[in-house]
């Protein structure tokens, strides 16, 4: 059985570390960022308030009225459309250029946040052009998917819980606007009403599962990282076994095969001290629904089975696909200072590791 390397280029524009993040509400903070600062950072908050006095509370009280129990009645209102996401970025573009506040936000915790690594490379202005536009295209499609029905990108595991179409359905997302109604006086900021209302459907679904477990650095993983601060790193090949996993297709079993096959790997290359700590990575995914965290379930097996002591243990409680182990893997690496020009040994079985080799 074949283990594969996955090789972490360690670039000197790497050399900054960054802290894990500071998550008030973790399913908002992880899926929307800019609009968390904005919503936290009085001096922008104001400002934004009154460059952009799009008036989207007035239409939702008009909507709230009129669309009855119809879910896409309430979409096709707080949907942002084309029109309005060319307003908006225009209007941020001349906050930045005449607010010190909001480019100090921009230039400052936005783009030290590492949300927007792929705009890194932008000026200030672009990078708080493209977090809005990411930004409105998140709330568009969670209005679209848990809204009006639109299939996910995974619909196995990512559907809605209920029929969107259905009556009983109408009349739940009627009940949480009718909520955010009452409360409507409170949202004076432009998007506030649709993220509002997309945060409520995620809610309305069960669709939580970004911000469970958090914040990880305070709770399941902070024995490991106090621990981390002691590790003599050269003494190791590599800086973490990673491990991604593997969710059981019956909604009653609380751990899979294949995940008790990895994990048996991971505690033998642990003992033979190929690296300090293992990191398990998976979350509420397979059956949809499903009550079990691959991650903790992993975490469970490696402690009481193989005697791994829990503070070598890191975990990620949120990949949802084999992409994501990998890539919230790294993102660990990264947050906690693991040394990055370091190897991480992956282990897995042979059809997943064939799938991680293979460039398509």
């Amino acid at each position: 059985m074949r283990a594969v390397i996955f090789l972490l280029l360690a670039a000197s524009a790497c050399a900054q570390l960054h802290e894990p993040l500071h998550l008030e509400s973790p399913v908002q903070d992880k899926n929307f960022y800019l609009f968390s600062l904005i919503e936290r950072t009085p001096e922008v908050r104001k400002a934004v308030e009154t460059a952009i006095p799009i008036d989207r509370a007035t239409l939702m009280r008009a909507v709230e009225q009129e669309c009855d129990a119809e879910a896409d009645c309430f979409v096709a209102t707080l949907r942002f459309d084309d029109e309005e996401i060319a307003t908006v970025e225009k209007g941020l573009r001349r906050l930045y250029r005449g607010n010190s506040a909001v480019k100090q936000m921009a230039d400052g915790p936005l783009r030290g946040s590492g949300v927007l690594v792929r705009s890194s490379g932008k000026s200030g202005e672009d990078l708080l052009a493209d977090g809005w536009i990411q930004a409105a295209q998140g709330v568009n499609h969670i209005l679209d998917v848990y809204g009006t029905g639109q299939k996910p990108r995974y619909p196995a595991i990512d559907s809605p819980s209920f029929d969107v179409k259905s009556p009983a359905y109408g009349r739940l997302a009627q009940l949480r606007a009718q909520v955010l109604e009452d409360g409507i006086d409170a949202m004076t900021l432009f998007f506030e009403p649709s993220l509002r209302f997309a945060l409520a459907l995620l809610d309305i679904n069960h669709r939580d599962e970004s911000g469970r477990l958090e914040p990880l650095d305070s709770g399941e993983n902070a024995a490991s990282l106090r621990r981390m601060k002691s590790v003599q790193w050269e003494k190791f090949p590599y800086s973490v076994i990673v491990v991604p996993g593997a969710g059981p297709d019956t909604l009653a079993w609380s751990f899979s095969p294949e995940g008790k096959a990895r994990v048996t790997l991971a505690a033998k290359r642990f003992r033979d001290g190929k690296a300090p700590f293992i990191l398990v990575s998976g979350g509420y995914v397979h059956p949809s629904q499903t009550p079990y965290c691959e991650a903790l379930e992993m975490k469970k097996s490696l402690i009481a089975d193989f005697g791994i002591p829990a503070d070598a243990i890191l975990i990620d409680p949120h990949a949802r696909h084999t992409t994501t182990n990998i890539r919230n893997a790294v993102r660990e690496i990264y947050r906690y200072g693991m040394p990055f020009g370091k190897k991480a040994l992956i282990t897995t079985d042979p059809a997943q590791s064939a799938s991680i080799e293979n460039p398509a």
